[in-house]
């Protein structure tokens, strides 16, 4: 059976007839810029179509969702679109992927999961994963390093609190690690430099000795920690000197630690 021909003829389409695709790399959308987006459509209308493939119930929406999304919220009932049925499922994936990337409208970690989809279909190594997007290898493989970030520092890049650069110094260190150098960058504002200094200065300090046995440290430690609601690290060398560390990650957070040993501020 041959393929249909491409077709660059822009159709009105009624928008309660379109659905997201399946495949759609893009899953977070700002509130604030979607509805600037719906008053300068509301304004202006939609200046670039979306693209869509016709299906039994409709029109799949390929490419375009956060204008679709905007439209809606402008109060429109119908969009400009080309239709695409001449693509096949990955060719698909593929369009929607380049037009996000070509608007960096993807987060961080959609961008991540997007180029690992891509490189997945077609067997693809980094470099050819950038030829295909018209990106370069590193910026492949430089988003590809975040899929090894934690989950709640994956978290912390998509929103914002924590920048590319720092995220590509994260996926480097230990899954156990991340989120503490995570509250590092937060809370003393570390630069890139400022974060990899730290890094290689805490890869050369001695490790420490912990006396008594493994697993009474490990219960002391939990114990701590369920009595504080935070984090609590104890360490100690062969000298028995040590240290007691809490974590909190906010300042009503540092209250209630305060509060749970007793402290008063005067």
């Amino acid at each position: 059976m041959s393929r249909k021909p491409p077709s660059n003829e822009v159709r009105v389409v009624p928008i309660d007839l379109i659905r997201p695709g399946s495949q759609q790399a893009r899953r977070h959308f700002d509130a604030d810029a979607l509805r600037e987006l719906a008053d300068s459509i509301r304004e202006s209308g939609v200046v670039q179509p979306i693209v869509l493939r016709t299906r039994v119930w409709g029109y799949e929406l390929l490419a375009g969702e956060r204008r679709w999304r905007a439209a809606q919220q402008a109060g429109l009932h119908e969009m400009p679109a080309l239709i695409r049925d001449d693509l096949t499922e990955s060719e698909a994936f593929v369009v929607g992927l380049i037009e996000n990337l070509q608007r960096e409208s993807l987060t961080p970690m959609e961008t991540a999961a997007g180029l690992k989809r891509l490189g997945e279909l077609f067997e693809l190594k980094h470099a050819q994963i950038g030829e295909r997007i018209g990106k370069s290898r590193e910026y492949v493989t430089n988003y590809l390093r975040l899929l090894n970030l934690a989950p709640d520092v994956a978290r912390l890049v998509n929103e914002g609190h924590i920048m590319l650069g720092h995220a590509k110094v994260l996926a480097g260190v230990p899954l156990k690690d991340q989120l503490g150098w995570a509250d590092e960058i937060i809370r003393h504002k570390l630069t890139v430099r400022g974060l990899e200094q730290r890094i290689a200065a805490s890869r050369d300090r001695l490790v420490v000795f912990r006396p008594g046995k493994p697993s009474d440290w490990q219960v002391l430690e939990r114990e701590l920690s369920d009595h504080l609601a935070c984090p609590v690290v104890v360490t100690a060398d062969k000298t028995g000197k040590g240290e007691l560390r809490v974590k909190f990650h906010s300042l009503d957070e540092l209250d209630g630690v305060l509060a749970k040993i007793g402290y008063v501020a005067r």
